[in-house]
């Protein structure tokens, strides 16, 4: 089986975890999520931070968002672009969000922000591994900017949310996949072997 195949088939085995998550179950567990990601020495040092807005049953993002914000980081969310691409936005006001192309929250306005500016970026995915290996949606928005990132800022910091539930043994990864430096979960910190 080739690795496009093996992603289908772990998408669609991930997509069942998630939607087995009661709405209870991810707000308590997000709410941990969020605790250790606020900790992390990492984050403590970034100026920068770029995040997402969640939708369904992701990580949920929204009190992580509003204290990168209350704690003064320079805040930068994904507006997804017709062509493919994806780029980061200024957000000073959560409130101020739109739904974008897949009825993701957006910042419409804000400051472009080009990749080598920001210092820690938290990443979402469907399934990740210890090594950092990370399974999206499919469409291939993160896979293009975070090569095109990568190529600007090779020190950028990459982290996923996930629950635990998330976690694979290892995910099947082609040649452009980037790794993961931090996958944080609701219960633990997994500082990634990077292909090791």
């Amino acid at each position: 089986m080739n690795a496009g195949e093996e992603k289908r088939r772990a998408r669609r085995e991930y997509w069942r975890r998630l939607a087995e998550l009661g709405r209870g179950e991810v707000a308590e567990k997000s709410a941990l999520i969020t605790a250790r990601a606020l900790a992390l020495p990492q984050l403590a040092a970034a100026g920068t931070v770029g995040a997402y807005a969640s939708i369904g049953n992701e990580v949920a993002t929204g009190d992580l968002l509003a204290a990168l914000l209350s704690a003064g980081k320079n805040l930068v969310l994904p507006v997804v672009k017709g062509d493919g691409f994806m780029e980061f936005r200024a957000v000073t006001d959560l409130g101020r969000l739109t739904p974008g192309v897949f009825g993701i929250p957006e910042p419409r306005e804000g400051e472009l922000c080009p990749p080598e500016k920001i210092d820690l970026l938290f990443i979402p995915g469907l399934a990740f591994d210890r090594r950092g290996g990370r399974l999206g949606r499919g469409k291939g928005y993160y896979d293009r900017y975070l090569a095109h990132a990568a190529a600007r800022r090779p020190d950028q910091i990459k982290v996923g949310l996930a629950f635990s539930r998330q976690l694979m043994a290892a995910v099947p990864r082609d040649d452009w996949d980037l790794l993961m430096d931090l996958l944080v979960t609701e219960e633990e910190v997994i500082i990634c072997k990077n292909g090791g």
